[in-house]
């Protein structure tokens, strides 16, 4: 019962796909998109027979490739993972739909095989009676089972030999099929380091650039996160967020290496000291960070590069007790990553 409903669900998915890319191709082709991915395996999960662990297994890996999808869709559509994720979803639902029918064909050979028990059973307990009978039919009764026997084993025979074709022409499509797969998925890891390695050189070129602005008010470091330029409170107004001069200085030389190297995304951070309330050091450090971005768009840096946020006395790198430490936690930090490296 359920290969005969697998194989009803594979067909009509099989012309629903036919005639939806018959009627649309003079139009706009099929959008097979993360939302496309994941109406399929929902579909191709629904007819899963309840003792297929490996399909599931593999459904399982098919959900996580079309999540990463639906996610680089979102975050980075142009990027050059999309297809190469796009094209490996493909490949998964055509091995779940091979496994599938492989699962739905042993399901029935199994099915098939018990009845052929419950058929012998049958025949030994006629046997039985035959034996414990003393009409004259006995003969004929005998040679009636035997034939019986003899079609039955005859039957098991061949099931045997179409059950092996199966097997092999499904283990063979799976091999032909994982192969591709990991093929694919190599050369998209080599693709993916390729442009994590340029990247890399482009962070590290701008870093040497930005090393120039290095002074007792600008501080040029890097960390997991990235470029960190920290700058004093200082070239703010005292107790307000209105940029000095030296700082729209600064902060131009830095616009003009962001406009050359556009791969880069800009995060602004805005800090204080602990001195004062929570709420006005958060409002100030909000302030300083939203007014340090306002000052990079209009020299011409694009605003889907940067995010300003204040986090205002949270985040201190020196100890609030002493002078020093204070002065130095009432800054601007400019966080720069390659977007490929986020």
């Amino acid at each position: 019962m359920n290969f005969q409903k697998l194989i009803v669900a594979s067909l009509a998915f099989a012309a629903f796909s036919f005639a939806v890319e018959a009627t649309t191709a003079s139009a706009t082709p099929i959008k097979r998109d993360g939302n496309y991915y994941l109406k399929t395996l929902s579909s191709l999960e629904a007819a899963l027979p309840s003792n297929s662990r490996e399909v599931q297994m593999t459904m399982a890996e098919a959900k996580s490739r079309v999540n990463r999808l639906v996610y680089l869709e979102k975050n980075d559509p142009k990027g050059s993972e999309v297809n190469a994720q796009a094209k490996a979803c493909s490949l998964y639902v055509e091995i779940i739909t091979a496994e599938m029918q492989a699962q739905a064909s042993r399901n029935n050979i199994s099915s098939n095989w018990q009845k052929r028990r419950t058929t012998m059973e049958a025949i030994e307990n006629i046997q039985e009676r035959i034996g414990e009978t003393r009409s004259g039919k006995v003969s004929t009764l005998a040679a009636d089972l035997e034939a019986e026997r003899t079609r039955l084993a005859q039957t098991s025979e061949a099931m045997k030999d179409q059950n092996a074709r199966l097997q092999a022409e499904m283990q063979k499509k799976q091999d032909e099929l994982i192969s591709e797969a990991n093929a694919r998925e190599a050369a998209l890891k080599k693709a993916l380091d390729e442009e994590r390695a340029k990247a890399e050189a482009r962070q590290n070129e701008a870093k040497n650039r930005l090393n120039e602005l290095q002074s007792k008010l600008i501080q040029v470091s890097q960390d997991a996160r990235g470029i960190i330029l920290s700058m004093s409170d200082i070239l703010f107004d005292v107790d307000k967020a209105s940029l000095k001069g030296d700082l729209k200085t600064s902060l131009a030389k830095v616009a003009g290496i962001l406009s050359v190297y556009q791969e880069l995304n800009v995060s602004v951070e805005g800090h204080t000291d602990n001195t004062g309330s929570a709420d006005h050091n958060m409002k100030l450090s909000e302030q300083r960070a939203q007014n340090v971005l306002d000052f990079l768009v209009e020299q011409g840096i694009e605003s889907g590069r940067l995010s300003a946020k204040g986090l205002g006395m949270n985040v201190p790198i020196a100890d609030n007790a002493t002078k020093e430490g204070r002065q130095k936690n009432r800054r601007v930090d400019l966080v720069i990553q390659d977007k490929a490296l986020q």
